[in-house]
């Protein structure tokens, strides 16, 4: 079993996880079937957030990834900050939340 560092998320049916070697998968709720499984990049920390109809997970590394929440696997976004990333996204008041090594950045509209 791989490292998982945090939560994985359940959303219409599926069960979205990350670990630890910058692995980001999908199964079938029901059955346990891995749906798909990508590799990310980097080591993915904290837990990951559905937000808005999208999964957002960081790595270590300082990447954010975006991704659909969606039996299909497809990556939205990949933002990168300049520093190390110890958690996971908060969401507060249609805000997201991500603390670095040094800073707290507030994104939003």
């Amino acid at each position: 079993m791989p490292q998982r560092i945090g939560s994985g998320v359940y959303h219409d049916g599926h069960i979205y996880l990350s670990d630890a070697n910058g692995i980001a998968e999908c199964l079938d709720a029901q059955t346990g079937s891995v749906v798909w499984k990508e590799r990310l990049g980097g080591n993915l920390w904290g837990s990951v957030l559905l937000a808005d109809g999208k999964l957002h997970v960081s790595n270590l590394e300082g990447d954010t990834f975006v991704i659909a929440a969606s039996p299909k696997y497809k990556l939205i976004a990949k933002n990168s900050l300049a520093e190390p990333i110890y958690s996971a996204i908060a969401v507060s008041q249609g805000n997201l939340f991500v603390r670095t090594h040094q800073h707290l950045y507030c994104i939003g509209e």
